[in-house]
C-alpha cells in the first residue's frame, strides 16, 4: 500500500488583496496549502493567511519585492523552507500597474514593469522547473494577463507591453 501524498501547495504572488486573495482562498477551498506572497500589504497578507487557515489549510505569509531578482529568489526559497517541500504550483499574480502613455514613456518606466511583470514570473517558473526536474513530480505555473491585451487603449503603455510579453512567454514556457 502506498503512503498518501502530501497536500498540494501553491505559491500565490500578490496574495494579500484583490485577485491574489481570491486565488488563495479558492485554492484553499480546493484543499491546497497556500504560500501568500506580499510586498507592502503585510496586514492584508496575514488576514488572507488567517482565512486560508480557517478553511482548514496551512498558510504562510512571505514578503518580497518581485522586481528585484535576488529578493524574488528569496521569496521562492522562503516558500520552500516554510512549506517543507517545493510548491506544486505558482500563480504569478503580482504586477506593477503604473500609469504612463507615449508622452510620458521612459526606459526606466518600461524596465520597472518588465522586471515585475515579465522577469519575476519567468524566474519563478524557472525555479519551479529546476526544483521539480527529475523528481517525478509535476508542477503548474499560472501567469495572469489582463483584458487590456484584447481591449487596447494607449494608457498604461508599459504595463500593457509587459503583459503582452508575458502572454508570448506563456507559449515559450509551455514548449
Amino acid at each position: 500500500m502506498s503512503s498518501p501524498l502530501p497536500p498540494r501547495t501553491v505559491l500565490v504572488t500578490g496574495a494579500a488583496r484583490r485577485l491574489g486573495r481570491a486565488f488563495s482562498l479558492a485554492f484553499a477551498r480546493a484543499g491546497w496549502n497556500v504560500a501568500c506572497h506580499y510586498q507592502h500589504s503585510r496586514d492584508e497578507a496575514l488576514q488572507t493567511c488567517a482565512e486560508v487557515e480557517a478553511l482548514g489549510r496551512k498558510a504562510w505569509a512571505i514578503a518580497g519585492n518581485m522586481a528585484d531578482a535576488a529578493a524574488q529568489q528569496a521569496v521562492f526559497s522562503q516558500a520552500v523552507q516554510a512549506i517543507g517541500q517545493w510548491p506544486d504550483a505558482i500563480v504569478n499574480n503580482a504586477s506593477l500597474f503604473d500609469y504612463d502613455e507615449l508622452s510620458s514613456f521612459s526606459y526606466a518606466q518600461m524596465e520597472r514593469h518588465w522586471r515585475s511583470n515579465v522577469g519575476a514570473p519567468l524566474l519563478l517558473a524557472r525555479a519551479l522547473h529546476q526544483h521539480l526536474e527529475g523528481s517525478g513530480r509535476q508542477g503548474c505555473v499560472i501567469n495572469l494577463l489582463d483584458q487590456k491585451l484584447w481591449n487596447p487603449n494607449p494608457d498604461y503603455l508599459s504595463y500593457t507591453l509587459s503583459k503582452a510579453a508575458l502572454e508570448a512567454a506563456n507559449t515559450l514556457l509551455a514548449q
